[in-house]
């Protein structure tokens, strides 16, 4: 910001409250209760009182070659003290400029008590918006392209953090997006982490939601800096899965029970451990999608995790409960939204949160499956599985849809049994 930019600041009508009247009394200076009220209207005001010497340096007046009233206040962004100047060298009789100077530093120190800031309004227009304001919008740009569950994961995220800060006295009732600090924002993670229901994965969430969401606020305009910038993840040691395979014997108890009591959720499960997709890609997978004659599944992009098109190879062994299915509509899900949880096909899409529900409310008692073993275990046992049978790790990987053989060959070291060729293998000399 030039020195210059603020140099019609106070005085360029006259009319406007605050302003002194014109006239043979225009000599009486600005009230605070004029400058809160203006600031009230304006919306410019800081919940915390500032610092003088600190946070600012109340305003002067400067008589030379050159009069100017002057003042510092901080910088958003370097986070020191920055001089601004306001020329008043245009009134050409002293003894007006004089008093025009004297009224112009009492309604600068007046506003700079209160928290005004002219380089926060630059940098950051709407800094002053409530917070609480700033949520609804951004939930509002959110929910015009983030995926459903997504959303309510955003909805969810925000509505703890209103709740932390109703729970601060510091915090209630109209709060500035500005006076959202680090320091608050190291207190909500360390209220967060002290959570013993939170998981070192749940705290990660949590942070990389807020980070996102503050992220948008500052190139939204709402704040010249990301209060939770440079607090630390929790380390990835910590956040170990808590999930591991199923034994043969645990899938044999898992297919008998489905075979007999809800053979849709078992080609459901199917589609997880022998074609590898994922819940999401279950949930909103059509009748059309699968090729019975290729024996095939087409992953389409929209509904895929990378956003490619990706075919599956449905193995013999599992054709059979396809072939169960009721695929005559080809725009219905594969698997709906059945109230009696059959998950039969239809028109209204299952939710992810159903096949979950299922498994813990009904799969896990019936089978005596541990807190270990979820949903995804099919997944993780499958392609353990499938590699142990000896199929090649290229094979696994297409049919994975993992983007390096890498990322499928970390499956090779969790196959329990000892591979015969490396028994074989003859390399001491």
């Amino acid at each position: 910001m030039e020195d210059s930019d603020l140099g019609d600041f106070l005085y360029n009508t006259g009319s406007e409250t605050g302003q002194p009247p014109e006239g043979p009394k225009s000599n009486r200076f600005f009230s605070l209760y004029d400058t809160i009220t203006e600031l009230c209207k304006e919306k410019k005001m800081c919940l915390f009182k500032p610092t003088a010497g600190l946070e600012y340096i109340p305003a002067k007046l400067s008589q030379g070659i050159e009069w100017y009233v002057y003042f510092y206040v901080t910088d958003p962004v370097s986070g020191t003290l920055r001089r601004i100047r306001m020329k008043i060298n245009r009134i050409k009789n002293k003894r007006e400029r004089l008093r025009v100077a004297r009224q112009m530093i009492n309604a600068l120190n007046e506003r700079l008590a209160l928290g005004w800031n002219p380089l926060v309004e630059k940098v950051a227009p709407k800094a002053d918006t409530d917070i609480f304001d700033a949520f609804e919008s951004f939930l509002a740009a959110k929910k015009k392209t983030a995926e459903s569950n997504s959303y309510r994961c955003y909805v969810s995220f925000i509505g703890t953090m209103k709740k932390w800060m109703a729970s601060r006295s510091s915090c209630k009732g109209r709060f500035p997006v500005m006076s959202f600090t680090h320091q608050l924002a190291v207190e909500l993670m360390r209220d967060v982490d002290a959570n013993d229901k939170i998981s070192a994965q749940t705290y990660n969430n949590y942070l990389r939601f807020f980070v996102m969401l503050f992220n948008w606020m500052k190139e939204k305009g709402y704040i010249p800096e990301n209060p939770f910038e440079g607090i630390k993840r929790k380390s990835k040691r910590l956040i170990k899965k808590k999930r591991r395979m199923m034994t043969d014997a645990e899938m044999a108890r898992l297919t008998g029970f489905l075979k007999e009591n809800n053979p849709n959720y078992l080609a459901l499960c199917l589609m997880c451990y022998c074609c590898f997709m994922r819940p999401k890609e279950i949930a909103l997978l059509k009748c059309e999608d699968i090729d019975l004659k290729k024996q095939t599944v087409h992953i389409r992009a929209e509904i895929a995790k990378n956003d490619n098109d990706s075919y599956r190879t449905i193995p013999d062994d599992m054709m059979p409960y396809i072939k169960a299915l009721d695929l005559s509509d080809p725009k219905a899900y594969v698997f709906s939204d059945s109230p009696d949880f059959t998950f039969r096909s239809g028109r209204k899409k299952v939710l992810t949160q159903y096949i979950a529900r299922y498994w813990s409310d009904v799969i896990r008692p019936a089978c005596n499956f541990p807190m270990e073993l979820q949903f995804y275990s099919l997944k993780d046992t499958g392609i353990t599985n499938m590699l142990g049978s000896g199929i090649p790790v290229s094979f696994v990987k297409q049919q994975a849809d993992h983007h390096s053989l890498a990322m499928t060959s970390m499956y090779l070291g969790q196959v329990r049994e000892a591979n015969d060729a490396l028994k074989q293998s003859h390399i001491i000399k």
